[in-house]
């Protein structure tokens, strides 16, 4: 009997040791990101990306797990929305995802598991087009604890993760594709031909990532706001010279219309010329305008005609409604 224990005691040893091992062994940081080519519009699968009420029709688990419910609070496809799920421990458990950020074509979000265990962890879900092809991707990160690291190399995390992904992004291409003449944004869009007049504007000029956005923004328009005055003579406006993907930056003049050209402190001055143009207007949150902007952009493709400088007078926003599906946002492709 005391061999038998003694053998016992020195297995379970061995196995603790190894377990400790394999924690030491295996990475802290664990990454996984996934990508499929899809045969749609980049405003159709963007539009099943960035709204959590979309995710029913390609999440993985809600297919694998018929008990899951999910709700989604505040603007969804806007910064700071939350989709929250419960469903079986066993499966889908519980945990809430928040959007922490939107540019163009990219999500950004944190993750909070609640059961079966606690955790967090990060990623975010982006649409892009590359040699003509529509590309999704879909990338998770978390940093394990110790004892975690081990019991994911136990589980076989990676492949269960991986498998998961590229289901999920297999849904997400059968239905963005089955829905690929769908209307998106809300409904269609209804573009004019106009022409849009001439335009002095006061404000900064500036080359700026598109995650320092916003907040170039609400610095520029509150600090020009403040030195024009009654100069002002119409809604803060930007004008965008290069939308730079490959970057994930723009050129951009961000200001106001101004009824005079005189020189103003810490700004530049800008004159553009009266010219005919597409336009769209835009009602609602600010990421839904993405896909304004892709019907523009594909409208003017099919136009034959050369694009010129894109323009954005914001009619309505933050500082007239709480609700941003109130906003309005003119928007002009100018042409020649």
């Amino acid at each position: 009997m005391k061999k038998v224990l003694r053998f016992l005691g020195i297995l379970v040893l061995i196995l603790i040791v190894g377990f400790l091992v394999l924690c030491m062994a295996t990475p802290a940081e664990f990454t996984m990101e996934r990508s499929t080519t899809i045969n749609a519009p980049k405003a159709v699968v963007w539009e099943q990306m960035v709204k959590f009420s979309n995710w029913t029709n390609w999440s993985p688990w809600e297919e694998q797990d018929s008990t899951m419910k999910w709700d989604v609070s505040g603007t969804d496809g806007e910064v700071g929305s939350v989709y929250h799920w419960v469903g079986n421990d066993n499966i889908s458990g519980e945990g809430k995802i928040t959007n922490t950020g939107v540019t163009d074509g990219k999500m950004t979000y944190g993750m909070q598991f609640m059961k079966p265990f606690e955790g967090t962890s990060d990623g975010f879900v982006q649409v892009e087009e590359k040699d003509g092809k529509v590309v999704a991707t879909w990338h998770f990160h978390e940093t394990m604890g110790f004892i975690w690291r081990g019991m994911g190399a136990l589980m076989g995390m990676k492949g269960m993760m991986q498998k998961s992904f590229d289901r999920g992004l297999e849904l997400l291409k059968t239905y963005s594709e089955a829905h690929a003449n769908d209307a998106v944004g809300g409904g269609s869009f209804n573009i004019e031909e106009t022409q849009f007049a001439a335009h002095t504007y006061a404000g900064v000029r500036q080359v700026i990532k598109w995650a320092d956005m916003m907040a170039f923004y609400d610095k520029t328009y509150a600090d020009m706001g403040k030195k024009l005055g009654s100069r002002i003579a119409g809604p803060p406006s930007d004008i965008v010279y290069k939308w730079d993907e490959a970057n994930q930056q723009a050129d951009m003049h961000v200001g106001f219309p101004v009824a005079d050209n005189k020189p103003v402190e810490g700004g530049t001055i800008v004159e553009v010329a009266a010219s005919p143009a597409y336009m769209i207007k835009y009602t609602g949150g600010y990421s839904g305008s993405a896909n304004a902007h892709v019907a523009l952009g594909e409208h003017m493709g099919k136009s034959g005609k050369k694009m010129g400088l894109v323009i954005e007078e914001y009619i309505k926003g933050p500082g007239d409604t709480k609700d941003s599906n109130q906003y309005v946002t003119n928007i002009y492709y100018l042409y020649q």
